[in-house]
């Protein structure tokens, strides 16, 4: 995905993921069964394992940043790396004489050739795998558009997505987040902010103002164990200030669905994201759009696995503040 040109085996039987949540993507794509090393904290994720139990007996080789102790990586064999990043990232692996690509995306125009990329490394049913989910994708998305095309900006309500706290960390402007914002119909208050995981002061947030939080589940790429968005407001709501945000004050405050992984973080649940977005920010242009039932669908299809009701209440963390 960075430009790089990286030989890889015609057949691929042993991956080593560096990167936590193209692990979803190995899975979706049918190659789970091949994965033999993967990041710390990612079976954390309580629907993770059991969509895919597997995930309990994986090693977790890839610690925070990504870093990994190549010797005993090398001990597994693996025939392709998955990895954070291009470039400099590559090249540990390269001089170990692995082969090793990034597969990652950081905009939604990203999101489908990064999981046709997957596939066609894969190979076989993962690359079949890989065209139907672009196609789901590229449906939902121009469905968005076209019920956003025509919202002034006036009817555009400010957003800031929070990753944690304490210490209050938000997702700004050029990321991915700030991408799914703006795609719902948004506008992204933190969008001055550049980048993911910015630690920025109370203050900062009570002078944006924002008229909707999303609270995220923190869990995987953040190297936290997997808690839920109720327990990050639970600490944010001892903050000063905290009442006096018209988020808080119109009951606007948004528990961000995770499922395999938080869907708004470089997964394949990023085609819910941008659906369940959409109607949290504009509910009478989406009212015929049923959060539940797509996700339902979507697992089914894309994953094999048939969601109970305790599933997606999980999921949904059904309720908002």
């Amino acid at each position: 995905m960075s430009g790089e040109k990286v030989t890889v085996p015609l057949r691929i039987n042993r991956i080593a993921e560096q990167f936590p949540a193209h692990t979803m993507t190995d899975i979706m794509l049918g190659v789970g069964p091949k994965l033999v090393a993967i990041p710390q904290n990612v079976k954390t994720i309580p629907f993770l394992r059991k969509v895919f139990p597997g995930v309990n007996d994986l090693p977790e080789l890839f610690r925070s940043g990504g870093k990994v102790n190549m010797e005993e990586l090398l001990k597994l064999r693996p025939d392709v790396v998955s990895t954070i990043d291009g470039g400099a990232t590559l090249t540990p692996f390269q001089q170990a004489g692995l082969p090793a690509l990034n597969m990652d995306f950081d905009t939604f125009d990203q999101l489908v050739p990064s999981i046709e990329l997957a596939g066609k490394v894969y190979g076989g049913e993962a690359a079949t795998r890989a065209k139907a989910y672009g196609e789901y994708v590229n449906a939902k998305l121009a469905m968005v558009k076209s019920r956003l095309a025509s919202l002034p900006d006036t009817e555009k309500p400010s957003v800031v997505h929070v990753a944690s706290y304490p210490p209050l960390v938000v997702d700004g402007g050029k990321s991915l987040i700030d991408g799914w914002i703006r795609l719902g119909g948004g506008t992204d208050s933190a969008s001055g902010v550049k980048g993911t995981h910015v630690t920025v002061t109370m203050e900062q947030l009570l002078q944006w103002n924002p008229d909707v939080l999303v609270v995220e589940t923190p869990g995987g790429d953040q190297g936290l164990a997997a808690n839920t968005a109720r327990s990050v407001i639970s600490e944010f709501e001892k903050a000063p200030g905290w009442k006096s945000l018209k988020a808080v004050q119109t009951n606007r405050v948004y528990l961000n669905p995770q499922g395999l992984y938080p869907w708004e973080r470089f997964g394949p649940e990023e085609a819910l994201q941008i659906q369940w977005i959409a109607k949290m920010l504009h509910p009478d242009l989406f009212k015929d759009v049923d959060i539940r039932a797509e996700t339902r669908s979507f697992y089914q299809k894309f994953f094999d696995y048939q969601v109970t009701d305790a599933d997606l209440d999980q999921i949904l963390q059904v309720g908002s503040r």
